[in-house]
């Protein structure tokens, strides 16, 4: 959502949940609940309409808790507010190991929990009140996202869908893959995503020979393939079933050297397999393996809750920095500011150093850049002028939150100066100064723990990282294969190599403050390997939960044979597999070949 869109959601939650704050009797909290509003909006969109409303079944009462608790402990004891605090932000920084669906819900979570603790109300307001505030946000941000999910609310899986086929990325097929596995898949959109795997793994085996061969007309039929597959994307993303959809147009080359006409013969079936799912549209439901949806986040989570993970140990240091920040606002009681020092703090620690620095060039860079068209509006216009200034650079500013943070920043700087300044009767320069000082110093505490390194934990470079998730997901396929044959395979040693994977494709994207940096190109090669890698995870996962499933153990062996090599994995699909069976196939196929093509890259860095 952008433009004019999110400035009328902005409104209407603000405006909304302020006025029926007031009106329910929460007095000064009412303001508290509009603000707390707009982090939990932050986590309530991204995903269709059934898997958002499941998400927010645990994050809403989270959420409540988290804002008022903290706020309520304080008045009884200061220390266990913090304490409090500090474990619900390294929650936070854990929630995005599952996946990039649950960075906003992390930031929201670790935003509104800091808001509410350190937000100053302009009166006294009873527990009541301070537990109804975030529940009443809560209950409009629910009511909201169902109004807004109604209409269509599979629109953001076929948008997935058809970014996923245009594009053919690793990251693009991972969100597809998930959002389709999040809400109520249908057995159309299954045969897109399965026609979307099996052509990103043909075209990926015929661009490896176009390179080895310098084969010109394998070069002109992938070019053909991208164009129907963009074409063909258009037909996904509509809401309904389109009228009519020209056949895909084939192009094969003349001279099919080895095992080339079967991987253009695999290309272009795919293609008609989504052409067909996309005109006829079945929407009936896809059977998902029982408890398959828990499997996935019990494996994402196993790797997150380790102290070899990054992403554990950027959590920690979140907690720590934040420790100290809140320690340095309890020298301050009654401070307005507290917030926005708090905030910046959180903001700014990133798993990467470098993403941390750049975090902290756009709150200070943006917070000076506010600043000075703070001095000129103090120079030209009343101070009268400050409130409603400020709130314009509220509504104004969210809207280049996601796309120009540091012009975000700068629209903060007018609104707590302006704010503050009027609503507290200060002197706006004082208060100015001030910000900025506390911007600064929530920059130093972020950046000080942030490259804070663990004592004891190996600092390996991309290509090592990659190397062990690559033997980890090996170990764990074979194991798989062999569970499948029907072998006696212990579960626990099963468990400990589904935790071992996972641990090192966190590795892959988080690597410890020290380490050497990613060559260029490296790091899009990690990311995308470490999305394949959990893939096959999952995919291995959920052949043992499917019943009875057809002989598929020699794919898995196949596909671990040849994961990270130079060979070309051909992954047999049996003649008897049902739609489920092969889409998980198809999902190994492209797995295997994303690996391939990042360990190239990684290689030749």
């Amino acid at each position: 959502m952008k433009g004019p869109g999110l400035l009328v959601v902005l409104l209407v939650v603000l405006g909304g949940v302020s006025g029926l704050g007031f009106v329910l009797g929460l007095g000064n909290a009412a303001v508290l609940a509009a603000l707390t509003a707009l982090f939990c909006l932050m986590a309530a969109v991204g995903g269709p309409l059934w898997a958002d409303l499941r998400l927010l079944a645990w994050f809403a009462p989270a959420l409540i808790l988290a804002v008022g608790v903290p706020r309520l402990l304080g008045a009884v004891s200061q220390w266990a507010a913090i304490a409090l605090l500090v474990a619900i932000v390294v929650v936070a920084g854990l929630l995005p190991a599952l996946g990039a669906r649950f960075v906003t819900v992390g930031l929201g979570l670790g935003m509104a929990s800091l808001f509410g603790y350190g937000f100053q109300l302009t009166g006294t307001a009873s527990a009541g009140q301070i537990l109804g505030a975030p529940a009443l946000a809560v209950g409009v941000v629910l009511l909201l996202r169902v109004l807004m999910g109604a209409k269509d609310p599979a629109k953001p899986t076929r948008e997935a869908l058809a970014d996923a086929l245009a594009s053919s990325t690793s990251e693009t097929q991972e969100r597809a893959a998930k959002l389709w596995l999040a809400d109520r898949p249908s057995r159309w959109t299954g045969r897109v995503l399965g026609g979307t795997f099996r052509y990103r793994a043909a075209s990926g085996l015929l661009e490896i020979r176009r390179k080895r061969l310098n084969h010109i007309e394998i070069g002109e039929t992938l070019d053909a393939a991208k164009e129907e597959a963009i074409r063909l994307a258009e037909a996904v993303r509509s809401a309904t079933a389109p009228d009519h959809v020209e056949p895909v147009r084939r192009r094969e080359p003349a001279e099919s050297p080895g095992a080339t006409a079967k991987l253009v013969a695999a290309l272009w079936d795919s293609l008609d397999t989504i052409r067909t799912a996309a005109t006829e549209r079945d929407e009936s439901r896809v059977d998902v393996p029982k408890g398959l949806r828990k499997e996935v986040r019990r494996i994402e989570l196993s790797g997150a809750f380790s102290w070899q993970s990054p992403q554990f140990r950027h959590a920690l240091r979140c907690g720590l920095g934040l420790a100290l920040a809140l320690v340095v606002a309890s020298f301050r009681p009654g401070d307005p500011l507290t917030v926005s020092f708090l905030l910046g703090t959180f903001a700014i620690m990133q798993p990467e150093w470098r993403d941390s620095l750049g975090k902290a060039w756009q709150r200070i860079g943006g917070s000076l850049g506010g600043a000075v068209v703070l001095t000129l509006v103090l120079w030209l216009l009343p101070q009268g002028f400050l409130l409603p200034i400020g709130l314009v650079a509220l509504l104004g500013g969210f809207s280049f939150m996601q796309t120009r943070p540091a012009v975000f920043n700068g629209c903060m700087v007018l609104m707590s100066v302006g704010m503050n300044a009027t609503t507290r009767h200060l002197d706006p320069r004082y208060v100015l100064v001030e910000y900025l000082l506390l911007m600064v110093l929530a920059g130093a505490i972020a950046l000080l723990f942030g490259f804070a390194a663990i004592p004891g934990v190996p600092k390996p470079g991309p290509a090592e990282r990659f190397e062990s998730a690559v033997d980890a997901t090996r170990a764990l396929l074979g194991s798989v294969g062999r569970k499948l044959r029907g072998e006696d395979v212990d579960p626990r040693a099963l468990g400990r190599e589904f935790r071992s994977a996972a641990v090192a494709h966190h590795g892959l994207l988080a690597a410890e403050p020290g380490t050497k940096e990613p060559a260029p190109g490296q790091r899009d090669a990690l990311e995308n390997a470490a999305e394949a890698l959990r893939g096959l995870s999952v995919t291995a996962s959920s052949l043992l939960l499917l019943s009875g499933p057809a002989d598929v153990a020699d794919a898995v062996d196949e596909a671990g044979r040849t994961l990270g090599t130079d060979e070309t994995a051909e992954i047999p699909v049996p003649r008897d597999a049902d739609d489920e069976q092969r889409l998980v196939l198809d999902t190994i196929a492209a797995d295997v070949v994303a690996v391939g093509e990042a360990a190239q890259t990684l290689r030749s860095a």
